[in-house]
């Protein structure tokens, strides 16, 4: 299919009270629009014009895809306007069809899109509108009008207040769009600002369609997909419907959730088989989690490998790049960051390991932790493989601790330890009696 999709990106977003542009904030972990560009991608278009607006400066660099060209709208004078801006600059005249998306619509699915094309070219349409039913009346959407079954214009709200159409039209317009590119460069221009904002709307298409003859129609979307976001409350409930599918899909994978409502999950979050995850567990983006694995109760988990027969927690953090070998235990209140814990490990309770390598069945004791930070720069701990180390062990980094080595309790480690050694403090206990 021969395919053009433009992504409106550019909208202020003043709604979100926030200094960062609206389609940067996140819908599990992800971008807003990362979420479109994905599905966008999938769609293999010929080309992907995201439009944007100076303020976007400080956050191209979130935008990695070599594939999306970016353009920017100078002066934000409407959605017409900007799919004018991208059709000067994709050269898309040869390319059939063109797809409009929203920036603010992270819960649209590749399928939907899909079955709206299809629908689109099976019934030859010139333009097509997604739109959606809202659950209550209370909304700013403008309505689907229609004239004998033909769909004429789209109605903005104040317009079917003055002319009393509230409480007949109940079709809205989600704004995604489909259009037969060769029509639309060539009435785009007719679109005028004659409104209140002096902005041209794309909307205004579907009435011009309309009067010169062409054929418009409509593919009828779940509106809680097709929605845009446009305030934290209405972000807060996008994320809610996110997790809400997250957690079904693991479900059905099979994962065991005692309760899934408290699990928190990133959009790229990949688990397989037997799984059991307990209350309020936290996964952040890129974590995988392998095997049989049992993840307990206020886990909080972050750029992280978790390998088959591993068991989490509670209250245990892992974070920034970790791997986690098999068979290994993290019990609670541990903490490890940027290391790599190689099979059989145990650091069961009360510990901090941090820009580490622990080698293959070493048990590191309550209360031990890797002094990694000298006041200037990170430094490396490795302990080698079957080492035993003691509870309230201090680990100064750079340190390395060769294979079955065993540290004392409550040793103060600032010297490299050959193997098979044996390392303690030596400090005798001192009874007196009490004067009376």
């Amino acid at each position: 299919m021969s395919l053009s999709i433009i992504v409106l990106a550019a909208g202020k977003g003043s709604r979100m009270n926030s200094s960062i542009p609206k389609v940067f904030h996140a819908v599990g972990n992800k971008e807003m629009i990362s979420h479109v560009h994905e599905i966008a991608l999938s769609l293999n278009p010929k080309i992907l014009t995201t439009v944007i607006s100076d303020e976007f400066k400080n956050f191209i660099h979130k935008i990695k895809n070599k594939k999306i060209k970016l353009v920017t709208q100078q002066n934000r004078n409407g959605t017409a306007h900007a799919v004018k801006t991208a059709l000067k600059k994709n050269n898309s005249s040869n390319i059939k069809n063109t797809l409009i998306l929203y920036g603010d619509t992270p819960l649209v699915q590749k399928k939907t899109i899909g079955n709206a094309i299809k629908y689109f070219i099976k019934n030859s349409l010139d333009l097509c509108v997604l739109a959606m039913k809202p659950k209550s009346s209370d909304h700013a959407y403008g309505r689907l009008f229609f004239q004998n079954k033909s769909l004429i214009k789209i109605i903005e709200k104040t317009e079917m207040t003055k002319a009393g159409l509230e409480n007949d039209l109940n079709i809205c317009n989600s704004g995604m769009m489909i259009f037969n590119t060769k029509k639309l460069l060539k009435y785009i221009d007719k679109v005028e600002n004659h409104n209140k904002k002096k902005e041209f709307y794309l909307t205004d298409l579907v009435n011009i369609f309309y009067n010169y003859g062409l054929k418009a129609g409509y593919y009828l979307c779940d509106y809680e997909e097709c929605k845009g976001v446009n305030n934290m409350q209405e972000l807060s409930r996008a994320n809610e419907i996110f997790q809400n599918r997250k957690r079904n899909f693991f479900l059905n994978k099979g994962i065991c959730m005692e309760d899934p409502s408290t699990v928190f999950f990133s959009a790229d979050t990949r688990i397989e088989k037997d799984v059991k995850i307990q209350p309020n567990v936290y996964f952040g983006s890129g974590v995988i989690v392998k095997d049989n694995v049992l993840i307990k109760s206020f886990t909080h988990l972050e750029k992280t490998i978790v390998n088959r027969n591993v068991m989490i927690g509670p209250f245990s953090r892992i974070r920034d790049n970790v791997e986690i070998g098999s068979n290994v235990k993290i019990g609670n209140f541990v903490e490890i960051k940027k290391s790599d814990i190689k099979s059989g490990v145990k650091i069961s309770h009360l510990s901090y390991v941090g820009d580490a390598l622990i080698g293959q069945e070493t048990n590191i004791g309550a209360g031990s932790i890797t002094c990694n930070f000298d006041g200037k720069n990170k430094n490396k701990t490795i302990i080698g493989p079957n080492c035993l180390v003691g509870s309230n062990t201090s680990l100064i980094a750079p340190l390395e601790i060769k294979k079955n080595s065993v540290i004392g309790a409550g040793t103060i480690v600032n010297k490299d330890i050959k193997e098979n050694s044996l390392i303690y403090r030596k400090s005798e206990l001192v009874r007196k009696e009490k004067k009376k």
